[in-house]
């Protein structure tokens, strides 16, 4: 191996004196530098971890609050529509009372109308009559009272016809 090293031109001293420089540089740069520059990356690992779950725990409490305000809304659109259908329910049974009240009406009147109108039906029968009883008894005591010809006899009833035509 002597040989080897002589024919590479390696000094064993100077290469021991390269060994030890490189492991006290070693030492001295884990002492100085690597700790702190460690320490530094595992601070910046530790806050980056603690953003990140930070965020996540807000994230999760937005997604709670959006639940929250859609189940409000959900809640808030039911309870309109309920409203709104209780409304529609009332007017319509408003709407068919006053149908029902007004159809009530309507055929009251109707009623109380015809039974109006049968009541002068009857009324006017009567005086019609009694009008054609006054007529016939007036005929009849003329004719009781004149001898009558045919010519006078044919003019009484043309008369008579003629009156009870003007009575109506």
């Amino acid at each position: 191996m002597s040989g080897i090293m002589h024919t590479l031109k390696i000094d064993p001293r100077v290469m021991a004196a390269q060994v030890t420089g490189f492991i006290l540089l070693w030492i001295l740069l884990a002492k100085y530098f690597f700790r702190p520059v460690l320490a530094l990356l595992d601070s910046r690992r530790q806050e980056v971890k603690s953003l990140y779950e930070s965020a996540e725990s807000e994230r999760a409490k937005a997604e709670e609050f959006r639940a929250d305000y859609e189940k409000r809304m959900a809640g808030i659109e039911a309870e309109a529509r309920a409203r709104i259908q209780a409304a529609i329910k009332e007017a319509q049974g408003a709407k068919n009372e006053i149908l029902a009240d007004a159809k009530s009406r309507a055929e009251d009147i109707l009623r109380r109308g015809q039974e109006d109108l049968a009541r002068e039906r009857e009324k006017t029968l009567a005086q019609l009559r009694g009008e054609v009883v006054n007529i016939s008894v007036a005929a009849a005591g003329k004719l009781i009272e004149e001898s009558l010809d045919q010519a006078r006899h044919r003019r009484l009833v043309s008369d008579f016809i003629d009156r009870i035509g003007t009575a109506r």
